[in-house]
């Protein structure tokens, strides 16, 4: 009878319902290293992950997360790519983070022909002619136009002046420095010295300021992170300069108060996720900065990269759900198929915008324009999105 009740007992083993199965999906994402302290990407995705779990999950089964640290590391992003996919058997992933990481992991996902959906690589053309890469961002170039459209119909500048100041030794600098003077100059606007690059551990900066020669431009447009911003508007300042910092959105950190400081005053950017747009952002602010000070993180707000990275989640969810995925592993392949052909199905409203995906799997995103006004952001203009095709 002890016998019999045994081989029960491991025939059942063997036949749990299909709900018992997980729905793994990898992030990949910079929990130390020089991003580190951009966003709170982990906490975003944790966040939209026990909503769907306590909400019932995906087709009746959770989802679990596999992280992965890339240390801000573009080789490990690729070897990011490689666990998820060959060890831990990931359906999707969410990541990697940068620019510099997603044009190293995006060569292996199409390899090894696995989903990845950034939510911070926002450089121009990543995903063009790629299959198995998405990315919940808006596109730079279309964003700082946006912007500049913003400075000219509202009047916010005097003049249309400008310089362009960059890092040269990083990714994202010397990708937005090679189109940012172009679009100012299809938008009418006069460079006073050509662009000027520095190197992010440059200690002191007054040799390129100096540049300006007494010509004070209305704006000066940084092609890089806040960090580095504050750096160069400290000796804008101490050299007499009243131009204020235009960014376009890798400036789009609500840290940048803080990080300016008072010259900081007049800053202005531009962002795909406003907090107090409609009552969803706001849910989603309050428990994202109640989340980040349970564990002891310090946030003025939800970066937009943060917003992207909850909504990946969502946007994932929703199309495992379209595609009937149940986890099994003998149906691997096929379910991550199933989830890339879904994706471009997509129509989804998330703390973003409504998302859907054009012809290059990038999102299409609307635009806030944030300024800086005595130490607080405020929004004084938005752009609708544009429609898929």
């Amino acid at each position: 009878m002890k016998l019999k009740m045994l081989a029960m007992l491991v025939v059942a083993s063997f036949m749990l319902p299909a709900t018992a199965q997980e729905l793994v999906l990898g992030l990949s994402y910079p929990k130390t290293g020089r991003y580190s302290t951009i966003s709170a990407t982990e906490v975003a995705v944790d966040i939209a992950v026990a909503e769907i779990n306590a909400a019932g999950g995906v087709n009746g089964r959770k989802i679990r997360l596999d992280k992965f640290d890339t240390a801000s590391d573009a080789k490990n992003a690729q070897i990011a790519v490689q666990r998820f996919a060959e060890d831990v058997k990931a359906l999707a992933i969410i990541g990697p983070y940068s620019s510099q990481e997603a044009q190293v992991a995006f060569a292996t996902s199409e390899r090894l022909e696995i989903v990845q959906i950034p939510n911070s690589a926002t450089a121009p053309g990543l995903t063009k002619e790629m299959k198995w890469a998405w990315r919940v961002i808006e596109d730079e170039g279309k964003q700082f136009a946006r912007l500049l459209k913003t400075l000219e119909s509202k009047k916010l500048v005097k003049q249309k002046t400008a310089v362009v100041i960059y890092p040269s030794d990083e990714f994202v600098g010397k990708a937005l420095s090679a189109w940012m003077p172009k679009l100012l100059e299809a938008n009418g606007w006069k460079q006073v010295i050509p662009p000027e690059a520095y190197l992010t551990e440059a200690a002191d900066l007054a040799p390129h300021i100096t540049k300006l020669k007494g010509r004070s431009p209305s704006v000066i447009a940084f092609a890089g992170l806040p960090a580095g911003a504050a750096k160069v508007m400290r000796e804008v300042r101490r050299q007499g300069h009243q131009s204020i910092i235009i960014g376009s959105q890798v400036m789009a950190d609500p840290d940048v108060v803080k990080l300016l400081g008072a010259d900081g005053e007049g800053t202005m950017y531009v962002s795909w996720y406003w907090w107090d747009a409609n009552e969803r952002t706001r849910a989603f602010e309050k428990k994202f900065l109640d989340e980040t000070k349970k564990r002891g993180i310090v946030k003025a707000g939800a970066h937009h990269v943060d917003a992207s990275a909850y909504d990946i989640v969502y946007v994932l969810a929703d199309a495992m759900k379209r595609a009937g995925v149940t986890g099994d592993p003998a149906k691997l392949k096929a379910e991550r198929n199933a989830i890339r052909e879904a994706l471009a199905k997509t129509s989804l409203a998330g703390v973003s915008g409504n998302i859907c995906f054009a012809r290059d799997h990038d999102a299409e995103l609307a635009a806030y324009i944030i300024r800086v006004r005595n130490g607080k952001r405020i929004l004084v203009d938005s752009h609708p999105s544009d429609k898929c095709n």
